[in-house]
């Protein structure tokens, strides 16, 4: 049996960690999880404050290079059929400084080879309520960014002919139902 790959992916405060948690809970060893690095090196330490180009350029590789090896450990540690990763490869071109073609010719690839490396891609949107937005200490930016953000992810992985987008429903449930119907064929596909 051939294990797929799909990345969860969208703008912040989108409910992408709540869908994993629906996920886990409904497929429990059918799925695989991997954690978004963004939010593990963000929260180990590294720090937020400094906006510098440098500050962004380093933040971004080391992100890209552990979402990577993230993945890897799993399709290699793993039984599960279905391996989730919360975001991808491809996400962090969207907060490169000098735009996504310079961000894949520094990182040695293509769009069109990360793109490849997910059998599908799935996208929620942020709530379009603000009161349903929050900052976190890692979850930095303002309701606004985080609607530019979702915009420039929804564009960055159109091309994937995989691919499901969520809107930015206030109600979760009706999102963990899309969600579910959409791994489900997935790992019945």
């Amino acid at each position: 049996m051939k294990r797929k790959k799909i990345a969860l992916t969208g703008g912040p405060n989108s409910g992408k960690t709540t869908a994993l948690s629906v996920l886990k809970e409904t497929f429990g060893p059918q799925v695989e999880l991997v954690r978004e690095a963004a939010t593990l090196i963000f929260s180990g330490g590294f720090p937020r404050t400094d906006n510098s180009i440098a500050h962004i350029e380093a933040a971004q590789k080391i992100i890209f290079f552990t979402t990577k090896q993230l993945e890897s450990l799993a399709e290699k540690s793993s039984e599960a059929p279905l391996i989730v990763c919360d975001r991808g490869t491809v996400d962090a071109a969207v907060y490169w400084p000098s735009g996504a073609e310079d961000f894949f010719r520094q990182m040695n690839t293509s769009l069109e080879a990360e793109l490849a490396r997910y059998d599908a891609v799935l996208h929620l949107s942020p709530p379009t309520n603000p009161a349903f937005y929050e900052s976190t200490h890692v979850r930095t930016e303002s309701l606004d960014q985080a609607f530019e953000i979702d915009r420039k992810i929804l564009r960055i992985w159109e091309k994937h002919p995989h691919r499901m987008v969520i809107g930015g429903t206030e109600h979760f449930l009706e999102k963990a139902e899309a969600i579910k119907n959409f791994v489900d064929k997935i790992i019945k596909g």
